[in-house]
């Protein structure tokens, strides 16, 4: 199967490509590239429209699997943003079935799939339920022999960390299990954000004297956006400055969310940040659409903890910081709940960025924007995507600069974006015109094999 991609703009940051340019795809490959009109066995006339190689997540958090099967989905969340390649397994949250769900992507799944190793389901693993228990070292060599395990028969990227949502975690058992992100990558959502988060920073931080790995530090808008976001980019330039490999990522969006129940919401939450309990609107369920009184903060926090909240208490010029920051690459951090509702970052986050703050608020170039998006998170990941040379597979995105918007809502999460022409994965068209062509295009992708 050959495609032929003709009259388009290249952007290919990579490659350092930004210019009219055709190119021919065979065998799930880039096989060409040239200033001549290519043909194939199928053949799109891009005429006015932007070629970028697809657009990788590297934060995102996938649905549940059942009976063999990906339910709700996500997944076509990402596909209609542009996402040919997304990460999965973050915040230290994921599937406990791991090589179940690598294989279930692997018989054909929306959009290309990876994990890293959640560092919840090793303390499900030695039976640690209760998230404010320090574990003994006995108990941690178990988790980490167990884990060794995992990450070794998947190949996973390395280890994700949620500090902030088990909070027992101390030192001992944060760098031994960074152990196993040993030249891969070690993620975290940071133990505390706001006035506290700088403490936390440099908890995460500190594994770096210890571990060799990328340490890649979670959403740094919820982590940072309240005003301290200046402070925090500034400690991590001194680090980098100090050897230290470490970059971060953000969602384009001043709320939060997180299910209700976490252990985010303890220890006066709301109080300590200075806001009312109306700044948080229930995502799902009965209440979808209102905002939190103390009262049903309380009910649904005791009576149905998976809710998801939206938090609307970050500060934009912050969130506007972090996006420009040469070191901060874009994810959605998307997640769904039970019924299919959210954050509309799980269905908006690229078109947003690009046409919010690309194209209107021009707070950097397109090339940088395709940058963050395909690029640099494909290094990070060390993978054979986010490029287009040839050689490279043939995961492709194909938009209109000027029909780009994110539709999704708070009021409604769920609305597809314009602007999306093509998405091609693998080779093959995988979406036209914001519809679904083929589901069964992506596949497993796995830590190069060191």
């Amino acid at each position: 199967m050959k495609i032929a991609v003709n009259n388009g703009i290249l952007i290919d940051p990579k490659n350092k490509i930004f210019e009219k340019m055709n190119l021919l795809i065979e065998n799930g490959k880039i096989k060409e590239l040239s200033f001549d009109k290519l043909f194939g066995d199928q053949e799109l006339d891009c005429q006015g429209l932007y070629i970028s190689p697809g657009f990788i997540d590297i934060h995102m958090h996938e649905d549940p699997i059942k009976n063999g099967k990906i339910k709700i989905n996500i997944f076509e969340k990402m596909l209609k943003m542009g996402v040919t390649t997304a990460i999965g397994g973050n915040c230290g949250i994921g599937p406990n079935n791991i090589k179940e769900y690598l294989d279930t992507v692997e018989k054909g799944n929306l959009v290309n799939f990876g994990l890293f190793l959640p560092h919840s389901i090793l303390r499900e693993y030695i039976g640690a339920n209760d998230r404010y228990e320090n574990l003994e070292s006995k108990d941690i060599e178990k988790m980490y022999q167990y884990g060794k395990k995992l990450i070794k028969e998947n190949d996973l990227f390395g280890i994700s960390f949620g500090i902030e949502y088990v909070p027992g975690i101390d030192f001992n058992e944060l760098v031994t299990l960074s152990g196993l992100g040993k030249n891969r990558i070690i993620s975290a959502h940071l133990r505390n954000d706001g006035s506290d988060v700088f403490e936390a920073l440099e908890e995460f931080l500190e594994v770096g004297n210890y571990v060799k790995a990328h340490l890649q530090i979670s959403h740094i808008g919820s982590m940072a956006g309240y005003g301290q976001m200046d402070k925090f980019l500034s400690i991590l330039k001194e680090k980098r400055d100090k050897g230290i490999n470490v970059s971060c990522d953000c969602y384009p969006y001043a709320a939060f969310s997180t299910h209700i129940g976490s252990a985010v919401f303890d220890n006066d939450y709301i109080q300590k940040h200075e806001m009312e309990y109306n700044c948080l609107e229930i995502m799902e369920g009965k209440y979808k659409g209102q905002r939190c009184t103390e009262e049903l903060f309380n009910i649904l926090r005791k009576k149905i903890p998976d809710t998801l909240v939206t938090g609307h208490m970050m500060l934009e010029k912050d969130i506007e910081t972090a996006l420009k920051d040469s070191n901060t690459i874009i994810i959605s951090d998307g997640i769904l709940g039970s019924e299919g509702n959210g954050h509309p970052r799980a269905a908006g986050t690229f078109p947003r960025f690009i046409s919010k703050y690309v194209r209107d608020k021009k707070i950097m170039s397109l090339y940088e924007g395709i940058e963050k998006i395909t690029s640099h998170p494909a290094e990070i990941l060390k993978l054979n995507k986010g490029s287009l040379g040839i050689g490279d597979d043939a995961d492709i995105t194909i938009f209109s600069l000027e029909e780009m918007e994110d539709k999704a809502t708070f009021a409604d999460s769920t609305l597809s974006p314009t602007g999306i022409k093509y998405v091609i994965i693998n080779g093959e068209t995988a979406l036209k015109d914001g519809k679904v062509i083929n589901s069964k295009l992506g596949k497993t992708v796995k830590y190069p094999k060191l």
